[in-house]
């Protein structure tokens, strides 16, 4: 019983300590699941690139 109480609150807060990531960590997470599931590893020029469209598809969706 105090087993199942002890597993139940450490995914507890596993689940927690997931929506406190800085959205750095987020993004990081995001990539390294991307990698994993199909390889996506872009250089640094390449990041550089699909960061600024990024923020610049963002930054059009929000002055809206």
């Amino acid at each position: 019983m105090f087993s199942q109480s002890l597993k139940d609150l450490r995914a507890f807060l596993a689940r927690l300590a997931e929506t406190m990531l800085t959205p750095a960590e987020r993004a990081e997470k995001a990539r390294a699941a991307l990698e994993e599931w199909n390889g996506y590893a872009p250089i640094p020029a390449g990041q550089d690139g699909l960061d600024s469209e990024l923020d610049r598809r963002l930054a059009r969706v929000t002055s809206r």
